[in-house]
């Protein structure tokens, strides 16, 4: 595209820097911004948050802040990509304080950011462990900033079951609940986990059965932290009840998307890990043979049904 006769505009270069950027390939990416230059074609915003992005994932901050630099200096307007990438940036190399300070400097000059920026700095914040200064700016940004979203609430609900600061993590949960943010299947999964490490069983189940009522789908990872807790307290019965539940839930899934053979595969390896298939497993694959004309291999099934007595 260089070589053309007629050089193409930049919107077509920045298609193929953002997939080398997609594809981590971020020295090809910069090495082709350059090449650009010397052929005298401008790069625009979008580029340049591209090279931002780019030297963000490679860990050279003042690479960031020099194109920060070129932005401002050639009129252009950086937007939140601009400053999420770079507060991005600085987060990844564990410079929480300074992407902190940036944020506060970019108010004072009249900057708006969005969830997305927010999210990030929350995370930034929480990987650091300082779950207090995630809540404080939390507080900061609600209502007034941004408002609040799910991401953000999980991202600190998990930091504070990660250090076993379950009852302030469930605090936050009931919080989103009266400010009509809706808990997703990941704010769950993480509060399950939070009571199963301080030993609150009763109280894992029981979100178990709130966000069944809620109609959030559970998925394996629910039921994988439920059998784990469940196992370690030595309760096997239990244990084995809800690991048949979640393979169950595996099966259907490979059987509504026409994966009968992993469906197979997979009765095939509970049975071989001593996790015998009750009937709603025969069932679900039994049902999904005889939709596909697979009569004989569901015949088979319904056969060992009958000599296990599950029919």
């Amino acid at each position: 595209m260089l070589c053309m006769r007629h050089t193409p505009p930049i919107i077509q270069f920045n298609k193929i820097l953002d997939s080398f950027a997609k594809m981590k390939h971020y020295s090809t990416a910069i090495s082709l911004s350059h090449r650009l230059e010397l052929k005298g074609i401008q790069l625009d915003l979008f580029t340049l948050n591209i090279l931002i992005n780019c030297f963000c994932h490679m860990g050279q901050i003042t690479f960031n802040f020099s194109i920060l630099a070129k932005i401002l200096k050639r009129g252009y307007h950086p937007d939140t990509i601009t400053f999420t990438t770079l507060i991005k940036g600085l987060c990844l190399k564990g410079q929480v304080k300074k992407a902190l300070h940036f944020h506060d400097k970019l108010l004072a000059q009249g900057f708006q950011l969005n969830q997305v920026s927010y999210g990030t700095l929350i995370n930034g914040v929480c990987k650091i462990g300082d779950t207090r200064a995630a809540i404080k700016l939390l507080r900061k940004i609600d209502g007034r900033l941004t408002k609040p979203n799910v991401v953000m609430y999980n991202t600190i609900i998990d930091a504070l079951c990660k250090h076993q600061l379950v009852s302030e993590a469930y605090g936050l949960f009931s919080e989103m609940t009266v400010k009509g943010i809706s808990a997703d299947v990941v704010t769950y999964n993480t509060l399950i986990y939070g009571f199963c490490i301080v030993g609150k069983l009763k109280e894992a189940i029981g979100l178990l059965n709130k966000m069944v009522l809620k109609t959030i789908n559970p998925n394996v990872r629910t039921y994988n932290i439920l059998v784990d807790a469940l196992f370690k307290e030595g309760r096997v019965k239990e244990a084995k009840n809800v690991l048949a539940f979640t393979n169950n839930v595996m099966i259907n899934g490979h059987c509504k998307q026409d994966l009968l053979d992993e469906a197979l595969s997979m009765l095939s390896k509970m049975e071989d890990n001593g996790c015998k298939a009750n009937a709603v497993t025969f069932e679900i694959i039994i049902s999904a043979l005889f939709e596909k004309d697979e009569n004989d291999k569901a015949e088979k099934l319904l056969h060992e049904m009958i000599a296990r007595g599950l029919l």
